[in-house]
């Protein structure tokens, strides 16, 4: 069972393609390398061709090619790319996966965003790596951002609000709303968000809030 997600995009040409996907609870855990294959296999995803990023609630962002296929790439929260048949992944348990991809989808990126890499400038390091590496300005890039923690869930302490500047009479924090508050004022036209909640909708979603546990859901894209 996936999630059913809206697209991240305008298919302006009907031979584009970009898979893009969050599993569910259903799927197993993703953080397990023989669930993660078995859902693979269930779903025609070659995974070969993935790249992981091997997350640590920072702001780097790694442009990869098909060399690094099957592979974690070390202290990295976020990946992107302009070659073709290679599927970029992260794992979340309330953080934010955030797929971003250029208007004529010839350059993809998937980005784990939680408090600190969203405070620290993550979606900002992938702005700059579509300019910087291909040519892309913020406004031909289309991003979405999948299922996470929502406000009503996510109760914050003082180093959060310190962060984001929250007023001291506010308890609880939008991660998207303020991840939507710093694409749009980058310059991005179009961000999308997806409204489940990963802590209350205990059914679908692993949380790490909800219950401290390893288990995750695994996130993807691909141009195909």
């Amino acid at each position: 069972m996936l999630v059913d997600l809206k697209q991240i995009y305008y298919i302006q040409e009907k031979r584009f393609k970009v898979l893009h996907l969050t599993t569910v609870k259903s799927c197993g855990n993703m953080k397990d390398e023989q669930e993660r294959i078995k859902f693979c296999n269930a779903n025609n995803i070659n995974p070969r061709n993935i790249v992981f990023a091997q997350q640590v609630h920072g702001t780097f962002v790694k442009k990869v090619s098909k060399q690094d296929c099957g592979t974690f790439i070390p202290s990295c929260d976020g990946l992107i790319t302009n070659e073709k048949n290679i599927t970029l992944a992260v794992f979340t348990a309330d953080c934010m996966p955030v797929f971003m991809a250029s208007r004529d989808l010839s350059v993809i990126s998937l980005l784990h965003a939680g408090w600190r890499g969203l405070a620290g400038g993550i979606l900002e390091s992938a702005l700059i790596s579509y300019k910087k590496d291909f040519g892309i300005l913020p406004q031909d890039v289309f991003a979405y951002i999948g299922p996470h923690i929502s406000k009503c869930c996510y109760e914050v302490g003082p180093d959060v609000k310190k962060a984001f500047d929250v007023p001291e009479s506010e308890t609880h924090l939008s991660l998207s709303e303020q991840a939507s508050k710093q694409l749009t004022g980058f310059g991005v036209k179009r961000v999308y968000l997806n409204d489940n909640c990963t802590c209350h909708e205990e059914q679908l979603f692993f949380s790490f809030r909800r219950e401290p546990t390893e288990c995750r859901m695994l996130s993807l894209i691909s141009a195909l």
